[in-house]
């Protein structure tokens, strides 16, 4: 059962908020929101992957983060933000809900454990962007998509994912003819199967090796600030209380 790991704690301590929810069915591509826009509404993703994204001035977009079940777009409204600071977009089809920021702050103004779920994931995120900068700058191609792929298995917790050669090109900063080189020597090594835009990751252990310490950085700095609690109540198990009708994505 998929869950996300911080609105389960919400769910569990404030069952009424669960009213409030709407549900919502993303795809590849579905844009949450945009830099600078107001922060109206925190999404969590219950499965699926969304990526924090930087624009350059050409259009392209460089990924500076990624959540998945254990996190949040739009949490920092809990401690006064009122803009998003990156844009945001559906990189792997999943589902998430989302839940006002006027209810949230008031949740996390009144209740401590939420409130420190919430800054373990804002400091999570900013951890990630940090070795995310440092990993484009100084590691190889062959490392970076390695760590990439690793990274988000541990993200949605799956090792089957949806993704596009063109997509992982812009998340990584490079071109499309470099993933597709990349790709095709670990498909070679019996590391990951990539067929028709999707990617099965193989050898997790042998991927490993063929990625940068950034990965490992990550996933202990994952370790240290979020743990690895499952909090009791999945959303999906309410889900018979939950509107489920699809909500408009910002366009």
């Amino acid at each position: 059962m998929h869950q996300n790991r911080i609105l389960s704690i919400i769910a569990q301590r404030h069952p009424n908020c669960c009213a409030k929810l709407r549900r919502l069915e993303f795809v590849h591509g579905d844009v949450f929101v945009r830099r600078g826009e107001p922060l109206t509404q925190a999404v969590f993703p219950v499965s699926g992957m969304i990526s924090l994204v930087v624009a350059m001035g050409n259009g392209d977009l460089v990924q500076a983060g990624m959540v998945g079940r254990e996190g949040v777009v739009g949490g920092g409204s809990a401690f006064g933000a009122t803009r998003h600071v990156n844009s945001s977009f559906g990189q792997i089809p999943g589902t998430a809900y989302l839940l006002p920021v006027t209810d949230l702050a008031g949740i996390a103004g009144q209740d401590g454990e939420v409130r420190a779920a919430l800054f373990a994931w804002e400091q999570f995120a900013l951890a990630q962007a940090q070795q995310t900068a440092a990993c484009n700058a100084k590691h190889h191609i062959l490392q970076r998509l390695s760590n990439w792929l690793i990274c988000a298995q541990d993200a949605i917790g799956t090792c089957e994912m949806l993704l596009t050669q063109e997509f992982l090109a812009q998340m990584l900063g490079v071109q499309r003819a470099s993933v597709s080189v990349v790709a095709s020597q670990l498909q070679d090594m019996d590391l990951i199967r990539y067929r028709r835009g999707r990617v099965t990751i193989l050898d997790e252990a042998g991927l490993r090796q063929q990625a940068c310490e950034c990965h490992s950085r990550v996933r202990s700095c994952r370790h240290s600030l979020l743990g690895r609690r499952e909090a009791g109540l999945a959303v999906g198990e309410s889900a018979a209380h939950l509107p489920i009708g699809q909500t408009q994505l910002a366009t």
